[in-house]
């Protein structure tokens, strides 16, 4: 008996969003909402669908399901997760999870932060000795040096790059003039040297930590207008599920490999796993699977 839950399962990971709410006529699955939700909305979170875990109780019930059953449970399954994707409920939970996904932070640190960053700094240098302090000077005047020289290569860049890339050769020709005068005043005031140069590594730290806040908020951005419109979303995740399991050879051969079974044809190895998987549950639930997919995603880019 071909596994049929599994199929419809997977059918329900590649549509991401489907917080079953199972009523008791889907028993028969041997599952409970709390289970398949859980696993089914973390799996919003992932990239690429693939073949979700299910338990021993579920294949097992799924096993039970007559041949002649098959296409019609896919209908079933199908047929709750629109309505839930319809549900006040669902969209009540997708709004809250991109409001608390993709967050938008302040890019000013707070005080304490700046002040343990500068702290930090000021006992490393405390700890180190001039001999060892000549080096890292010369190393970063040769480093800012060779960014602030960068200046003819401004032209060859896409536009969009080129303002994030005149900052860091700007920044470079700051550095230069700042850690020449660090290295003067290494051999005239080693104490004020240790202020200045502690000060300087602080604040070349928190530009970074508040770069890296900028560049998390514009990342949020992009991957919040992604997802923003679950209907896309879910266009997409079903036309990932029909591009992943076409053409799919029912007859094809397999043999046992050290044990496990292979195919055949060496190409269909190569296959993706839910290719792989909808073959073994075969063609009857997997065809179920994709027509429903096929319609529904005709429905959704018909309401986009």
């Amino acid at each position: 008996m071909k596994n049929v839950i599994l199929s419809l399962l997977i059918y329900s990971a590649a549509l991401l969003f489907l917080n079953f709410r199972f009523a008791d006529e889907f028993s028969e699955f041997q599952t409970t909402s709390r289970e398949v939700n859980e696993r089914l909305w973390s799996g919003l979170q992932q990239t690429g669908l693939h073949v979700p875990y299910v338990s021993s109780t579920v294949k097992s019930a799924c096993r039970a399901i007559a041949t002649d059953q098959q296409a019609a449970a896919v209908q079933k399954i199908g047929k709750l997760c629109k309505a839930y994707y319809a549900s006040e409920d669902f969209q009540k939970r997708y709004q809250e999870w991109l409001t608390r996904t993709f967050v938008q932070k302040s890019t000013d640190l707070p005080e304490r932060r700046i002040a343990d960053i500068k702290a930090d700094k000021l006992r490393n240098v405390e700890m180190m000795k001039a001999n060892d302090i000549a080096p890292i000077l010369d190393i970063q005047i040769q480093s800012n040096e060779t960014f602030a020289g960068m200046g003819s290569m401004l032209s060859s860049l896409p536009a969009d790059q080129r303002a994030e890339f005149k900052k860091q050769i700007d920044n470079g020709k700051r550095n230069v003039v700042i850690y020449k005068k660090l290295q003067l005043l290494l051999k005239t005031d080693y104490t004020e040297f240790k202020k200045q140069f502690a000060e300087q590594q602080a604040q070349e730290q928190i530009a970074q930590e508040r770069s890296q806040l900028v560049n998390n908020n514009s990342s949020n951005a992009a991957e919040f207008e992604k997802w923003k419109d679950p209907k896309k979303v879910l266009s997409s995740k079903l036309g990932e599920f029909l591009t992943k399991t076409q053409g799919i050879d029912f007859a094809a051969q397999t043999k046992l490999v050290n044990n496990r079974k292979k195919f055949v044809n060496g190409t269909y190895e190569g296959k993706n796993d839910l290719w792989k998987f909808c073959y073994r549950m075969g063609p009857a639930p997997t065809n179920a699977a994709r027509n429903f997919a096929q319609q529904w995603q005709s429905e959704l880019k018909n309401n986009i």
